[in-house]
């Protein structure tokens, strides 16, 4: 038999600690159905789930005295390893949302097991020249593929075409309507000092409060969290407390509990088991709904920013999702910098995070003339969205708020900025400058 390796025997305890967790909860069905006491490397872990799961199915109490004292009456509990072993399970869960994981690992390496183990058949056939060599290769493609269909259910009926088009499309689960869904993620790139970070706590701040992140309208409050990787406290407080003040301004106060902001400018390292646990732990006692956490290459210590240093990053914004249970995400990334004079809006590194949000857009430094004045930024896809969304075609600098968005493209407020107040209605009049068509009631000078 294959040795187990020290993850696999990490994942083992895990999975069977979280079943002794009594608020496990929601998960502990999927759990019960991802693995089976044969799946486990050893023998005391499958035997020890197989209690847990029936206990569960009969409503009984899964936590580890009443186990131990079920495998007392039974005769088995020094023989599994005490109730020590029990309570060492206990606690060698980091966090009970990663469960499906942790089973996921030891579902992957049964599977590695059974193929070696079919494969070591096969090769003693073929030594022992048994039958014929075509019922061999036959008998050993059927082994093979029991092991590929291992968990999988058989009765699961393709859907035609014609049946699968006639089925109505399901509403997402809107976090922010027309903009986020649950489980969507949303990359913002820009430069330095480009504005992203301000974008993004105005979309959070007016998503708490239960406005929508750029226009005149209330939408359900939203549970947020912010975790700020790069700038200190007293960077973060003052633009927050503006943005909470025009909150309540527009009759909107964010109520206590809403918004969870976590500031660690010593950066978040999600390539260590420690961070990420953390964060876990974090986003299970806040429970958001949206997540925000950035900027991208602050989320390793190793200063690397290519596909090697994204992988881990990647697998843990993925765990965040799970544990959160599908709260939509928002990352802040950095663009490269400028080369030919053009700047490259998608997010330095990995080509990975080309394919991995739903959303990618940089904030672009408008041509237009006058742009500078105001601000004017061109908000850019750097990947194809999959799905549509209510986007804004640009921003602008803010009154009560950083940023306000303009609906399309092409019409900026830009040329009034040069004008009186009466040169410019005699232009808008004249058709030589178009008013800009704002996305909220927000007016430049305002």
């Amino acid at each position: 038999m294959l040795e187990a390796r020290e993850e696999i025997r990490e994942a083992e305890d895990a999975v069977c600690g979280t079943m002794l967790h009594a608020e496990a909860g929601d998960t502990v069905p999927e759990l019960i159905d991802a693995l089976e006491p044969a799946d486990f490397y050893s023998p005391r872990h499958g035997e020890l789930w197989d209690l847990l799961c029936s206990r569960w199915a009969a409503k009984l109490p899964c936590d580890p005295i009443n186990v131990a004292a079920e495998l007392t009456r039974r005769g088995d509990l020094a023989r599994l390893g005490g109730a020590a072993w029990l309570h060492e399970l206990y606690g060698a869960v980091p966090t009970v949302g990663n469960a499906l994981h942790y089973a996921e690992l030891v579902r992957e390496d049964a599977q590695w097991r059974a193929l070696a183990a079919a494969g070591t058949r096969m090769v003693t056939v073929a030594q022992r020249r048994e039958g014929t060599a075509a019922e061999a290769a036959e008998a050993a493609v059927e082994q093979a593929r029991s092991v590929r269909d291992r968990h999988v259910a058989s009765d699961a009926a393709p859907v035609d075409l014609l049946d699968f088009l006639d089925q109505a499309d399901d509403e997402p689960e809107w976090v922010i309507p027309g903009v986020l869904a649950r489980w969507e993620r949303l990359m913002i790139t820009a430069g330095e000092g480009g504005g992203k970070s301000l974008l993004l706590r105005q979309i959070l701040t007016r998503a708490a409060a239960g406005l929508h992140p750029w226009k005149r309208a209330r939408i359900a409050p939203v549970r947020v969290l912010l975790v700020d990787a790069e700038n200190a406290a007293p960077q973060v407080r003052p633009w927050l407390r503006r943005m909470a003040t025009a909150a309540v301004d527009e009759g909107a106060p964010i109520q206590r509990g809403q918004f969870t902001v976590e500031v660690r400018p010593e950066g978040l390292d999600l390539t260590t088991a420690a961070g990420r646990a953390w964060l876990a732990r974090l986003v299970e006692r806040v429970k958001p709904d949206l997540i925000s956490i950035g900027p991208l290459y602050k989320m390793t210590t190793s200063g690397a920013s290519d596909e090697e240093a994204a992988r881990p990053i990647m697998s843990a914004l993925e765990m965040v999702r799970t544990v959160s249970n599908g709260a939509a995400l928002i990352l802040e990334a950095h663009s490269p910098h400028a080369s030919m004079g053009k700047r490259d809006l998608r997010p330095i590194g990995s080509s990975l995070w080309m394919r991995w949000p739903e959303y990618g857009f940089g904030l672009a430094e408008s041509k237009e003339a006058g742009a500078d004045a105001i601000r004017l930024r061109d908000w850019v896809p750097w990947r194809g969205p999959r799905s549509e969304r209510d986007w804004p075609e640009q921003f602008c600098e803010g009154v009560t708020w950083p940023w306000q968005a303009i609906q399309y493209a092409g019409n900026g407020p830009v040329g009034t900025l040069t004008l009186t107040e009466d040169e410019a209605e005699r232009a808008m009049a004249a058709g030589l400058v178009q008013q800009p068509e704002f996305w909220d009631d927000q007016q430049i000078g305002q």
